[in-house]
């Protein structure tokens, strides 16, 4: 499919948009088939992957696990959650998501990621309007998908957490991409494989959307930092890439010479943009790439240690298993079996 062919087929109006363009009262009906529950103070709707995917899916299927839908324009669609994690992609003009009660103006090449439960809904989508929905059941992301995402701490921890079944399930994350060229061609390719797909479809969407998660990466930030002594402006996910990128080496007086921050001030700002301490991210980022070599690599777990920087047999195998709910050995034998 041609990038032109692609461009058609998303403007088109389809006859469900023309349908609630016209007779918006007939959508409220509609939503009363739903299951609710309550949120706060207010009841909202349940979304289900299974029914998303049976509404919205193309007859054939590349995943069991993941659909690609078209958000419906001139649709009034209730606040609502849903057990799926939910990436919006705004691929033509602009809407407003209400996430949480608070309102996002989105616009062409910005994306939203969404964790299971959270409260929210789409509203303005117009006829020049066109947001691409990424629905991804929590089985979606297996253990080599990660693997391939655990260098993106940031990323692979959020879906890390949204895929536990012991936490609250609340957190959605914005990424502002309108200057990427870069993401909207890897939008477009997947999206010409989805509709007009060849021999190896499956695939290939699979290794777009592991380098979609990889390019929005780049354009994560949490907050500008403030001037440094050199009147340099920083961002927190530079200082993100620098741990990750010398987790064996760094520490937090390293990092803040390399910044030219004081420690304190370092360790506070890390703090207030992260929600966690310098020490909690060095820990995580080195069991991240502990993680990635068990199961990626035949080294034995002296070398593995050794490389990312711990000794104590004892101290690391309670963390890792803090982290992961698996042992070592346990870890490497059950992600290279799902691997295989």
């Amino acid at each position: 499919m041609l990038k032109s062919e692609l461009t058609n087929l998303l403007f088109t109006m389809t006859e469900s948009e023309i349908k609630h363009k016209n007779h918006p009262e007939l959508q409220r009906a509609f939503y009363k088939q739903f299951d609710t529950a309550k949120q706060g103070n207010q009841d909202v709707l349940v979304f289900k992957f299974l029914e998303q995917k049976k509404e919205n899916d193309l007859p054939y299927s590349f995943n069991p696990n993941l659909a690609i839908v078209k958000h419906s324009r001139y649709s009034e669609i209730p606040t609502h959650i849903h057990d799926y994690i939910e990436m919006n992609y705004v691929y033509s003009g602009s809407c407003t998501a209400v996430v949480r009660d608070r309102e996002i103006a989105l616009k062409s090449g910005d994306v939203c990621i969404m964790d299971t439960n959270v409260p929210h809904t789409i509203k303005d989508a117009e006829e020049k309007d066109i947001v691409i929905n990424f629905l991804m059941k929590k089985s979606y992301f297996t253990a080599s998908t990660l693997s391939q995402l655990s260098s993106n701490s940031i990323i692979s921890d959020f879906i890390r957490e949204a895929m536990s079944q012991d936490r609250e399930h609340n957190r959605f994350i914005l990424f502002h991409c309108q200057e990427s060229d870069k993401l909207a061609y890897l939008v477009e390719n997947l999206l010409c494989e989805y509709y007009d797909p060849s021999f190896s479809a499956k695939d290939i969407i699979q290794a777009y959307m592991i380098i979609i998660f990889s390019e929005l990466l780049r354009y994560y930030q949490t907050d500008h930092g403030t001037k440094s002594g050199q009147s340099k402006k920083t961002y927190i996910l530079e200082i993100l890439q620098h741990i990750e990128e010398n987790h064996q080496t760094c520490t937090l007086e390293s990092v803040a010479k390399r910044f030219a921050f004081h420690p304190n001030y370092l360790s506070r700002m890390i703090k207030n943009n992260t929600g966690k301490s310098f020490k909690q991210l060095l820990q995580e980022q080195k069991l991240n790439q502990a993680s990635f070599l068990l199961v990626n690599t035949d080294k034995n777990l002296e070398e593995i240690m050794n490389e990312v920087g711990y000794h104590n047999h004892g101290f690391f195998n309670r963390i890792f298993q803090e982290r992961f709910g698996h042992s070592p050995k346990e870890y490497r034998r059950v992600n290279q079996v799902d691997k295989e």
